[in-house]
């Protein structure tokens, strides 16, 4: 199996621990933090395989982050979360290249999907 490293954007703890038990248990090199001003600074020295970013959030929101990440990571894979309805905001996200958009609650098994047919590796 192949390590993948992932990146996951959420202020909920909770979205970060499920990641972690889940993909991080299973031999995955997981990061996460809470804002979008630690998410840049992140990615200012890592590499990411691909990255899981929730629209809402305070200070700055996942479709700000993701105009940023364009620049500093053009061709970071990014996958939007959001448990709100905020279809503008989906909609902005995938004109920036955002790959789709989870919607929260959501199962482990849908990111393994979207990992997959993605990158085209097993999560």
């Amino acid at each position: 199996m192949t390590r993948l490293k992932i990146l996951v954007v959420d202020d909920k703890k909770v979205i970060g621990d499920l990641f972690d038990f889940t993909l991080g248990y299973g031999g995955h090199l997981i990061t996460v933090v809470s804002s979008a001003r630690e998410a840049i600074e992140v990615l200012k020295t890592q590499d990411f395989d691909i990255a899981f970013v929730d629209i809402v959030m305070p200070e700055k929101d996942g479709v700000e982050l993701l105009r940023e990440v364009r620049i500093l990571s053009p061709r970071l894979p990014i996958v939007m979360m959001s448990g709100y309805s905020v279809d503008e905001k989906k909609e902005k996200a995938r004109e920036l290249g955002a790959i789709t958009c989870l919607k929260k609650p959501f199962e482990i098994d849908d990111v393994k999907k979207i990992i997959k047919s993605t990158i085209g590796k097993e999560a």
